[in-house]
């Protein structure tokens, strides 16, 4: 490391600034050359200059290219965005054709369950399956068997009228008998 303090160091370095101190705390000023006349390019030169305009032109370019790239990306982005739109809308699709042929499939097992209880119920169809192939027919036998259910219930509500007027009689009676007072306590 240099001091300023040593100035016989210094001195013996640098001899010209062997003659005082006071040169020392001068600051020294660096002047630049002034620019030469033009004079004509070296080789060297020329190919420098001629590669300096070819890399700004390479610059350029690929500032040019960035933008198309940046731009195709953009359209690109698009483009993906608008296939997984439309790969959501065949996924729906699918899902709903399904749903549809899964309660299809559900009317049909439930149309031919009621076919077979139809049959069950009905003793004197011997196995003549061909009766109800269309849903006039199965409608029209659901009505005749909703005929018998409401005269089956309305039967069964006067079997119950009558019993509870027969208790009621049962009742009666039995009052009246204690009351005249057959029965001596």
């Amino acid at each position: 490391m240099l001091r300023v303090d040593d100035h016989k160091g210094i001195a013996l370095l640098f001899p010209s600034l062997a003659r005082g101190s006071e040169q020392i705390q001068k600051p020294v000023i660096l002047q630049r050359p002034e620019p030469a006349p033009s004079v004509p390019l070296i080789a060297r030169d020329a190919y420098v200059a001629e590669t300096s305009s070819q890399i700004e032109a390479l610059q350029a370019t690929l500032r040019l290219l960035s933008r198309d790239v940046g731009r195709l990306s953009d359209k690109v982005g698009e483009m993906e965005r608008t296939a997984d739109q439309d790969h959501r809308w065949l996924e729906f699709e699918r899902s709903d054709k399904k749903a549809k042929q899964v309660k299809l499939e559900d009317a049909v097992r439930t149309c031919r369950e009621l076919k077979a209880r139809l049959d069950r119920i009905e003793a004197n169809n011997r196995g003549n399956y061909h009766a109800y192939h269309s849903f006039e027919a199965v409608s029209r036998k659901l009505g005749e068997l909703e005929g018998f259910r409401t005269e089956a219930k309305r039967a069964e509500r006067t079997v119950i009228w009558r019993a509870r007027l027969l208790c009621g009689l049962i009742a009666a009676s039995f009052l009246i008998v204690m009351l005249s007072g057959v029965f001596p306590n």
